[in-house]
């Protein structure tokens, strides 16, 4: 029985629809040296063979988001501001980390998960990026810091503003030093802008 996307992953994973060509199960046959009947041996279709391979990554990178939620706010909490700025730095690397360790699985779902339940890759890290701003904020009230009330949509606008470097990195693969440099440059100056935005260091704040 199939034990994992181990199996099947190196023969998906080197694959030319990483740059854009349409994943089917016949495709992935061909490059393993099977036939698809092999496969629905062991996958009801597509989708389940899909889910198989970049699912688990995805639920990994959930558990990293809400890791480091929790660490930034503990650090937060205790050493206010410029404590949790450099926690949140460190949060950027370890995510980008965590992408380009798992590089194959991550452009898997940027380019080939159309007519999946990851196709919404996209919003998907925005909603973890959304979730983790409105712990902080909350965070912030409970100390008295005035904190601007933003919109869902403002909120989701800016935050997909912020991840668009590495929503360019995956799919048109970037180099993990090319990634680096990027994403560095544009959170200093998102950073910047989403302090100005939300107002947290009001005077008497932090």
């Amino acid at each position: 029985t199939f034990s994992g996307p181990t199996r099947w992953g190196s023969s998906v994973t080197t694959m030319p629809f990483l740059r854009g060509v349409t994943f089917s199960m016949r495709a992935v046959a061909r490059n393993a040296g099977l036939t698809a009947g092999a496969l629905y041996k062991h996958f009801g279709g597509k989708e389940e063979m899909f889910a198989a391979l970049v699912e688990p990554v995805y639920e990994e990178l959930v558990r990293l988001y809400e890791e480091h939620t929790r660490r930034a706010l503990a650090v937060f909490e205790q050493d206010g501001v410029e404590a949790y700025e450099r926690k949140s730095a460190e949060g950027t690397d370890r995510v980008l980390d965590f992408v380009y360790r798992h590089f194959d699985e991550f452009r898997l779902m940027f380019n080939c998960s159309a007519g999946t339940r990851m196709e919404d890759i996209r919003d998907r890290m925005v909603r973890l990026e959304m979730d983790s701003s409105e712990a902080l904020m909350e965070a912030a009230r409970r100390r008295g810091v005035r904190v601007q009330v933003l919109s869902e949509k403002e909120r989701h606008i800016f935050f997909t503003m912020s991840l668009t470097p590495l929503f360019e990195a995956i799919p048109h693969a970037y180099s993990y030093e090319e990634a680096v440099d990027i994403i560095h440059l544009m959170s200093r100056a998102q950073n910047y802008a989403w302090e100005r935005i939300i107002q947290l260091r009001s005077e008497g704040g932090a």
